[in-house]
């Protein structure tokens, strides 16, 4: 028995040409390049969302803080709407709580008369507040806006809205979170 050694085809040995090589390489640019776009787009996404969740968090509890205390004031003693918007009342533990907006802090801010301050948002560009009373008729209660005379005596319901805002570095992308709440005072007596 012997081993027949045959010569290598022509096949086997084959290389590729310059075209073939060029098209191989521009398939593989256009895939990688929209893989990449992909992925890219992907992470903006993903910041994106990152965002929403973070305004989200802090929206909720500033609105749990401001919503709970404002259910247990016994009294409205000021607000202002124009310019920096600011709602002062007496809480359940008779403290003097002001919480105030500035456009140029971007700020919301809780403070207690002769105590802390506690930032509750930041990058706020809008808050107002508006006042109203809730008037027996034929067992509905509606709501109406607060007499001009004497609105401490007769406001019952706290509106507020605001509006946070923020932007990713180095992107276009800008997310927003709106707010708005109608609060009734639960400890203030009708009269």
């Amino acid at each position: 028995m012997f081993i027949k050694h045959s010569s290598p085809s022509r096949n086997w040995i084959s290389a590729w040409t310059l075209p073939e090589m060029l098209l191989g390489v521009a398939i593989f640019g256009i895939s990688g390049m929209a893989l990449s776009s992909v992925y890219i787009y992907s992470l903006r996404s993903f910041a994106a969302l990152t965002n929403y969740a973070n305004l989200d968090r802090e929206n909720r509890y500033a609105m749990d803080v401001l919503t709970r205390e404002i259910r247990q004031a016994k009294q409205v003693t000021s607000y202002a709407t124009n310019g920096t918007s600011a709602l002062t009342i007496i809480n359940g533990d008779t403290q003097t709580v002001t919480y105030t907006f500035s456009p140029t802090t971007k700020q919301m801010l809780r403070q207690v008369q002769g105590g802390e301050t506690q930032v509750l948002l930041t990058n706020c560009d809008l808050l107002n507040f508006s006042l109203y009373q809730r008037c027996p008729s034929n067992g509905n209660y509606g709501i109406f806006p607060t007499a001009t005379n004497n609105w401490q005596q007769t406001v019952k319901v706290i509106q507020f809205t605001w509006k946070t805002a923020s932007s990713l570095p180095n992107a276009e992308v800008n997310s927003e979170n709106v707010q708005t709440a109608r609060v009734v005072i639960r400890k203030q007596q009708d009269d």
